[in-house]
């Protein structure tokens, strides 16, 4: 009879380890599921790759600023004798790469009323291999909290971007001086 007890108590058990796999299995499995619907979801503006950069520029206060990789060195054509922090420039163009848009709009006809007639920003990018993309930003949209954008490629088969402000008032607004290299202390000490 003890046996039997036993016999049914690890059956049980067995039972219950199983079903506990199966649900930690299954939950993973709908995470990763998840996780992949939500990437796949992402629209990406124009992804581009930051080591094909040769040079860009974007308009601060009027004025255009400008950098050029040189000799595998970036230069602020602005300045040409500050130190340039290679690390700030990657930065900032990944930020730009990977820009999303919140919502698309397709065949957008009137691109006046996104601000695209006259846009607030210019964003452009020289590739390596000699092309450009250009990207113009528009008016923001305060209701949802973003700015119209369009590029060269989107202009063309009438789409509109919505993106995240953060790129304009934060990305987009940043002084020359952000990108220069910190300087080191030669005379001092460390003790």
């Amino acid at each position: 009879m003890r046996k039997k007890q036993y016999l049914t108590l690890i059956i049980i058990l067995i039972i219950i380890v199983a079903a506990l796999i199966a649900v930690i299995f299954g939950k993973k499995a709908q995470t990763k599921k998840a996780e992949a619907e939500e990437e796949a979801s992402i629209v990406y503006v124009n992804a581009f790759e930051v080591s094909d950069v040769a040079a860009f520029s974007y308009q601060l206060d009027g004025e255009t600023v400008s950098f050029e990789l040189q000799d595998e060195q970036w230069i602020y054509t602005g300045d040409t004798t500050m130190e340039i922090d290679t690390e700030e420039v990657e930065s900032f163009l990944t930020t730009m790469s990977e820009m999303d848009a919140d919502s698309v709009i397709e065949d957008a006809e009137d691109t006046q009323q996104y601000g695209l007639d006259d846009p607030s920003q210019i964003f452009t990018v020289e590739f390596s291999d000699g092309s450009t993309q250009t990207y113009e930003f528009g008016t923001e949209n305060d209701m949802v909290g973003g700015y119209y954008l369009r590029t060269t490629d989107s202009a063309q088969d009438g789409t509109v971007y919505l993106i995240s402000s953060s790129i304009v008032t934060s990305t987009l607004s940043t002084e020359p001086e952000s990108f220069q290299a910190e300087e080191e202390d030669e005379g001092s000490v460390s003790e």
